[in-house]
Formats: C-alpha cells, structure tokens, sequence
C-alpha cells in the first residue's frame, strides 16, 4: 500500500483566487523594492534611509496591486449578485495543474480540503471521484463522494443525472452490487421523470433485470 505523505495546505488552498493577487503583488514589490534601493544607492550611497525608502516604495506598491484587484473584485461580485453577468462554471485550475504533473496524491489531498471546508460542493466531489477512479486509487471512496454528492441540496438536475448514473455503473459493475445499481436508477426516474435520461434509466434497469433473473435460472 502506497505511503501517503501529510499534505500541507498551499497559498491557494489558503486564499483560493485571491492568492494569485498575493503572489503577484509580492513579485511586484520586490522588483520595485530591488529597483528604487539601486536607484537611491547609485545616488544617495549605501544608509539606513535609503532601505526605509525603498521599502516604503515597495509596500505601496503592494497595496496598489492589492486594493485594485479587489476593487475589480468587488465590481465582479456585484455583476454576480445583481445577476447582470452568467454565473461562471467553477473552475479548479489549481488541481489540474497538479495531475498534468502527475501530482495525484496532492491534487487528491487539495480536492479533499476544498470538500471538507465547503460541506456544499458538488463539483469538486465529482471531479476528485473521477480521479479517484481514473487513477486507481479507490472505487470506495469515489462512491462516497458522489452520494454525498447526491445530498448536496444545491446539485443541479444535470448533475444529479451524472452521479445516479455513474453510481449505477460502479455498483453493477466493479462493486458487483446489481441491486443496489437498480435502486439508484429507480431514484433517477422517481427524481427526473420527464428527461430523456429516465427513458435511458428504465432501459438499463430492464437489462439488469433481465440478466439477474437469468443468473437465477442458470443457478436454480
């Protein structure tokens, strides 16, 4: 069994978005800091001044950066309560960095965190599922992301499709629990009975039907 390593929390798991704005008005204080003192000692000369100067020049920098990136902030929020702008798909461009590196167990760990801080995620419960799955890490705990995925109350229609289905094939196929795939097919239709996925949902709980009361047969 693979070691796991304690995860440490990163900037971004800390500060979520806001945490590119921190690293951004770090770099841009810096480069005015390491400018001004070159300035001021090619005029001035090597004294205690010319770093409280620099400094100062540096940390207001900073404060510029930071305060109009969240005055754009602010001005995104309010398009997003107002409902003047579409609400954008969420996106988890930090974890996906992390598995194109092949960082399985830390995009993992990152997924975990966001799940546990913010009991109303979805969509980080489906997309750290799959990659429980894709990898070859757990089916069980895959499944137990998307229930709880299921019990969010906020899971679009969409996404309710996704999960039963997903479950369904997990439980008739690696899990080898029929039953309990036709009872999350049955939660489908009795949820979504008008879409066109509960027509696809009747189907397959008429095949594994069908292939239950085969098994009987050939065992009886």
């Amino acid at each position: 069994m693979r070691e796991r390593r304690p995860y440490k929390l990163t900037l971004f798991d800390k500060y979520g978005p806001d945490a590119r704005d921190l690293v951004r008005a770090g770099i841009f204080g810096t480069m005015i800091f390491g400018v001004t003192l070159l300035m001021l000692l090619l005029a001035r000369g090597l004294s205690v001044s010319t770093f409280v100067i620099a400094l100062l020049a540096a940390l207001g920098s900073v404060a510029f950066v930071l305060g109009s990136s969240r005055a754009a902030g602010g001005t995104y929020k309010h398009l997003m309560m107002s409902g003047a702008s579409t609400p954008a798909v969420e996106q988890f461009s930090y974890q996906d960095a992390l598995v194109m590196q092949r960082r399985i167990d830390e995009a993992l760990a990152s997924y975990e965190t966001v799940i546990r801080d913010d009991p109303s995620q979805v969509t980080a419960r489906i997309r750290a599922a799959e990659l429980y799955l894709r990898e070859d890490r757990s089916v069980q705990r895959a499944v137990e992301l998307l229930k709880e995925a299921q019990r969010v109350p906020g899971i679009s229609a969409g996404e309710d499709v996704y999960v039963s289905n997903r479950l369904a094939d997990l439980l008739a196929g690696p899990l080898q629990k029929p039953g309990a795939a036709l009872g999350e097919l049955r939660r489908l239709v009795d949820r979504h009975p008008t879409l066109p996925a509960a027509d696809h949902a009747r189907d397959a709980i008429a095949r594994i039907k069908a292939t239950l009361l085969s098994a009987d047969q050939i065992s009886g």
